[in-house]
């Protein structure tokens, strides 16, 4: 039998960690469709790897659609939003309604006990930016402004769990239903979020760790019923 701690390790090229990480942060919605990355060499400084490397990334992101490079002045790298229509998105979701729903019981798992140890560790700062990301939901004008707000808020209560694996958890949940979120009904996804999000943020600013859980699992639910909905139905969509 081999020995584990001496098996091959498989390491990825330094600039396929870069697209990686560049990839969930646009997946989280750290970036928003029209937003631009920072300046090349900003950007390598930041993330500590050298400008050719963050050039190669970028290469990859732009040949898979999800960023644009234009040169002079005004020029940058622009985080560009999916070309798919919704229809289109749905009939290519539904061969996998299967692996997004088993996502969703991952996000339940993980989300609901990041609200429950998030209540009682809050502090008011991350109080206020809960609130203001809920503002913000309401006043978002567009698919990008709303999913920097939805982030934000369900991010922050991660953090907030004070625990890594958790927050790490939570955060691989949220990247893996970026697009798929986008088969829901916008307007529908909106007013819903808004009303669960208030629910969530009103037990935490109790305290109340038991009721905070069952919101958050609530809201997760309710979101894979939707999908469940739309995805198993060929008339949504179209």
């Amino acid at each position: 039998m081999e020995d584990a701690t001496t098996e091959r390790l498989d390491v990825p090229p330094a600039y396929a960690v870069v697209v990686d990480h560049l990839r969930r942060a646009i997946h989280l919605g750290q970036y928003a469709p029209g937003d631009k990355f920072p300046p090349e060499r900003q950007h390598a400084e930041a993330l500590g790897v050298s400008r050719v490397t963050v050039r190669g990334a970028l290469r990859v992101l732009e040949g898979e659609g999800d960023v644009k490079s234009s040169r002079g002045s005004l020029g940058g790298v622009t985080v560009l939003g999916s070309t798919e229509t919704r229809g289109q998105l749905v009939e290519r979701l539904r061969h996998s309604i299967d692996d997004l729903l088993a996502v969703q019981e991952f996000r339940l798992a993980n989300e609901r006990l990041a609200a429950e140890r998030a209540a009682t560790r809050l502090t008011a700062e991350d109080l206020d930016g809960l609130e203001r990301s809920v503002q913000q939901i309401a006043s978002a004008d567009g698919v990008g402004s709303f999913r920097q707000a939805d982030s934000f808020f369900h991010l922050s209560i991660a953090g907030a769990a004070q625990c890594d694996l958790v927050r790490d958890a939570v955060e691989d949940g949220r990247a893996a239903m970026f697009l798929p979120l986008d088969a829901l009904d916008y307007k529908l996804l909106v007013t819903e979020t808004l009303r669960d999000h208030r629910r969530i943020l009103a037990a935490l600013q109790a305290r109340d760790a038991v009721r905070a859980g069952r919101a958050m699992a609530a809201h997760i639910r309710r979101t894979s019923e939707q999908l469940q909905e739309i995805l198993g139905d060929p008339e949504h969509g179209r």
